[in-house]
C-alpha cells in the first residue's frame, strides 16, 4: 500500500490524526529550510566576501610585480627569467611593499619559488623553508589562484603587532615571467574580520525573512487544512449518524443495534471463559399494537409521529447505557448490559406503562397508544446474540397473542 494511500485512510478515520501529522511535517520541514537557507546565505555570502578577497590580492600582486620587476626577477642563462629577492634586492622589495600594503588589510605576504622555497616573508623567520606537502600552493604553482577563509586566533600585522581573534583569506597567485611562464607564487594573507559582522547581518536578515515568508505560507496552509479537517469531521459524524442512527426516530437502527448487541455478547462470553461472575444482558422486543390501524385511519405522517413517541418514551424509560433500536417497521429492541431477567422484566413493564398511559397527539387526535413486550436473559446455551433476541421476539408474540398491551416471555424459569 502506498503512503498517500495510508494518509487517505488515516484521514478518513481520524482527520485530527493528519492534523497533526501535517503540522509535524511543516514545523520539521521549516526548521530544515531555515538551518539549510541559513547555511546556504552564510556560504553565499562569504564566497562573495573570499571572492572579492581574492580578486584584490591578485590585483595587488600583479602591481607589486609590475612595480617590482626589476628587483623581482633575474635572467638565468640557460633557464630564462627567475625570480630574484637576493641580498640588498631583498631589503630593498620589503620597505617597497610594506609602503605599498599600508592601506591594505594584507597583513603578511610569502613568495614561493618552483621548488615551493619561501625565497621571501614579511616573517623573515619563514624565510628558507621549503612548503612540500602545500596542496593549495601545487594549485597555485600550476598556474590556477587558490583563495580560502579561515579563522586564526592570533597573528600579526606588518607591524608585528598582534592581531587576536581575525578572519583572513589566504589567497595563493601564480607568479607569471615576462615570457609567461610559472617561476613561483605568491600567498597574500588579507585580513577580513571587518566583514564578519556584515556577513552575520545578512545572513540573519535574509534568514528572518524567510522565516516570516514560511510562517506565512505554513500558516495560510494551516488554516486550509484545519478547515479542511473540520468539515471532514462534520461530514464524518454525519455519516456515522446516518449509519448507525433511524432517519424517523433518531434512535440506533438495526445494524447499529445489532453490532452492539455483539459487543455486549462477546463481553459475556469472556467473563464466562475467565470463570469471574457472569454478566448478565436482558433483552425486550417490542411491537406497536394495532399500528396499521393507526396508518390506515390517520394517515402515514400519524404512523410516523407515533413511531417517534413510542422511541421518545423509550428513551426516558431505560438507563443511559442501555441500548434501543427501532428493529423494523414498528418493532424495538432494547438491550439490557448488566440487568438479569427479573430486573428486565420490571424494565419491561415500566415500559408498558409508559407507552399506555399517557395519549399520544397525531393529526389532532389523542390515541391511545399499547404495546406487547416479549422479555429474554442471557444463558449459558446462548451461541450468539441472535439467540436471545429469538427467544425474546417469541415472548412477544405470545404476549399478542395473549391479547396485546402486555409482557411475556418463553422458557425463562428463574423469572417464576
Amino acid at each position: 500500500m502506498h503512503l498517500n494511500e495510508m494518509l487517505m485512510i488515516k484521514a478518513r478515520k481520524d482527520p485530527d490524526s493528519l492534523l497533526k501529522l501535517l503540522v509535524i511535517t511543516a514545523v520539521v520541514s521549516f526548521f530544515v529550510v531555515v538551518m539549510v537557507s541559513g547555511y546556504s546565505f552564510y556560504r553565499a555570502f562569504s564566497g562573495f566576501v573570499i571572492k572579492n578577497a581574492e580578486n584584490n590580492s591578485v590585483q595587488l600582486c600583479k602591481v607589486l610585480i609590475e612595480q617590482q620587476k626589476e628587483l623581482m626577477f633575474v635572467y638565468v642563462p640557460g633557464k630564462g627569467m627567475e625570480l630574484g629577492l637576493h641580498g640588498t634586492e631583498m631589503l630593498v622589495f620589503d620597505l617597497s611593499l610594506r609602503r605599498y600594503l599600508a592601506p591594505f588589510d594584507i597583513f603578511k605576504v610569502k613568495v614561493y619559488n618552483q621548488n615551493k622555497k619561501i625565497v621571501f616573508s614579511t616573517d623573515p623567520m619563514l624565510i628558507g623553508k621549503v612548503d612540500e606537502n602545500n596542496q593549495r600552493l601545487k594549485i597555485a604553482l600550476s598556474g590556477v589562484v587558490s583563495a580560502k577563509m579561515v579563522y586564526k586566533e592570533l597573528a600579526r600585522d606588518l607591524d608585528d603587532e598582534p592581531l587576536p581573534d581575525v578572519d583572513v583569506v589566504e589567497t595563493y597567485v601564480p607568479i607569471m615571467s615576462p615570457d609567461n611562464r610559472v617561476i613561483g607564487s605568491f600567498e597574500v594573507y588579507m585580513n577580513i574580520t571587518q566583514y564578519r559582522t556584515m556577513i552575520r547581518q545578512g545572513v540573519l536578515l535574509m534568514t528572518s525573512l524567510l522565516t516570516l515568508a514560511l510562517v506565512g505560507v505554513f500558516g495560510f496552509s494551516y488554516l486550509l487544512v484545519r478547515g479542511g479537517t473540520a468539515q471532514l469531521k462534520e461530514a464524518q459524524a454525519k455519516l456515522e449518524q446516518i449509519a448507525t442512527t433511524d432517519g424517523l426516530t433518531e434512535i440506533a437502527n438495526r445494524g447499529y443495534l445489532v453490532a452492539r448487541g455483539d459487543e455486549e455478547f462477546e463481553r459475556i462470553k469472556r467473563n464466562r471463559i475467565r470463570s469471574e461472575r457472569p454478566a448478565d444482558m436482558g433483552c425486550i422486543m417490542l411491537d406497536i399494537d394495532h399500528f396499521k390501524n393507526v396508518n390506515d385511519t390517520y394517515g402515514h405522517h400519524a404512523g410516523d409521529v407515533v413511531l417517534k413517541e413510542v422511541a421518545r418514551r423509550l428513551s426516558v424509560s431505560v438507563r443511559p447505557y442501555d441500548v434501543i433500536g427501532r428493529y423494523g417497521g414498528e418493532e424495538f429492541v432494547v438491550l439490557l448490559p448488566d440487568t438479569n431477567f427479573a430486573q428486565s422484566l420490571i424494565v419491561a413493564e415500566r415500559i408498558r406503562e409508559k407507552i399506555r398511559t399517557e395519549p399520544i397527539t397525531a393529526e389532532g387526535k389523542q390515541l391511545i397508544i399499547t404495546a406487547s413486550l416479549g422479555v429474554a436473559g442471557s444463558d449459558e446455551t446462548d451461541s450468539c446474540l441472535a439467540d436471545i433476541i429469538k427467544r425474546a421476539d417469541e415472548g412477544m408474540y405470545k404476549a399478542k397473542k395473549g391479547g396485546r398491551d402486555r409482557v411475556a416471555w418463553i422458557d425463562q424459569p428463574e423469572a417464576g
